[in-house]
């Protein structure tokens, strides 16, 4: 009996150092920044590692390093900004003032608003930075406008019932918008501005995100607590993950095809894996609505409209599981459980003697 339990407490020591720590998550909050006016939304600029975050009560637009986490300046925009959208390569930023009925085009190199056009109600924003297109949702007019960056004006409108949340797909020049009426996104060809097809997905869908490297679509459903996966070259969806509660937003990696997702209810990001649709982890972060992630530094960062707190979630050096070599593992196992086994035996030869 006695033989048995240390082969066993041997076997489980040998596991617990080669198996312990392997799927371990290395994700960590590395800070919070608080301001008594709230923070709002987040764009973000890789090649520069500035952050951009509107400020809904200040009516300015706070300028992040992102690589030390500090404010460097203030842009002022005017009254109520929200949602915001970065073109990568001109380095215009355009800024949603939702409830001053105006979209502000911004130049990030001078800080200066460079022209000021009247939207009804813009909300949510995306940019293609290849085309120069940008998207600007209006949940009062059920619809969503197409700006050409080239010229700064209105070309085209497309339907949606509550438009909410706008990706495009730079790779094949797809634009998704979520419908919170309809249950459904809309997808549109970025190169004619028109519907190709409408996808029913889950209950209260919000936010959107399409990885380009992939083309799979990832849609966020509120009220359900899931994640729809869309195959964007068939227009269906293949999956649905089991998320948090009340989840917003959504970003995707397209280098390390990680997906993230927040839940404002559940006061966590879930981390999904874009290769087999698990969610991998839960990283605890309070009160996480909206949600951008630098794409060269995988940092998130997370805000609530009006809330105090910005959560800055470092993800860059997330370890994966190691693949072991089982062979090594058996000999291992195999040579512990021998030695016991020939220490007894000639103990109690000796014993005998």
């Amino acid at each position: 009996m006695k033989l048995f339990l240390l082969c066993l407490i041997s076997l489980t020591l040998v596991f617990s150092v080669f198996f312990g720590d392997s799927a371990l998550s290395s994700s960590v909050l590395v800070e919070t920044i608080e301001q008594d006016n709230g923070w709002g939304v987040t764009a973000v600029d890789p090649e520069t590692a500035k952050v951009y975050i509107t400020n809904f009560k200040s009516n300015t637009v706070t300028v992040l390093d992102g690589d030390t986490n500090k404010p460097v300046f203030e842009i002022e925009v005017g009254k109520s900004p929200y949602g915001i959208g970065i073109n990568t390569v001109t380095k215009m930023l355009y800024v949603a003032r939702e409830y001053a009925n105006i979209l502000s085009i911004v130049d990030t190199k001078s800080g200066d608003v460079v022209k000021e056009i009247e939207l009804a109600e813009p909300y949510d924003i995306a940019v293609n930075s290849i085309t120069n297109q940008v998207y600007v949702t209006s949940a009062k007019t059920n619809q969503v406008s197409v700006l050409d960056g080239n010229t700064n004006e209105i070309v085209a409108t497309f339907d949606v019932g509550i438009p909410c949340g706008v990706a495009v797909n730079e790779a094949t020049n797809m634009v998704y918008a979520t419908s919170e009426s309809s249950n459904s996104v809309h997808v549109f060809d970025g190169s004619t501005n028109s519907l190709v097809t409408t996808i029913d997905v889950g209950a209260s869908p919000r936010g959107v995100v399409a990885n380009p490297n992939t083309n799979i679509v990832y849609v966020t459903n509120q009220m359900s607590g899931t994640v729809d996966v869309i195959d964007g070259a068939k227009n269906v969806v293949v999956d649905t993950i089991r998320v948090g509660e009340a989840p917003r937003r959504i970003v995707v990696n397209p280098d390390t095809n990680l997906v993230y997702v927040s839940n404002q209810i559940s006061n966590s990001i879930s981390v999904i894996d874009g290769a087999t649709n698990e969610v991998i982890d839960s990283i605890p972060v309070e009160r996480p609505f909206e949600l951008m992630i630098n794409l060269k530094t995988n940092k998130l960062y997370a805000t609530y409209s009006g809330h105090s707190l910005l959560s800055i979630v470092n993800d860059s050096a997330r370890e994966q599981t190691p693949s072991f070599d089982y062979s090594w593992v058996g000999i291992v196992l195999a040579g512990g459980a021998a030695g016991i086994m020939a220490f007894f035996i000639v103990h109690k030869k000796k014993t005998k003697s």
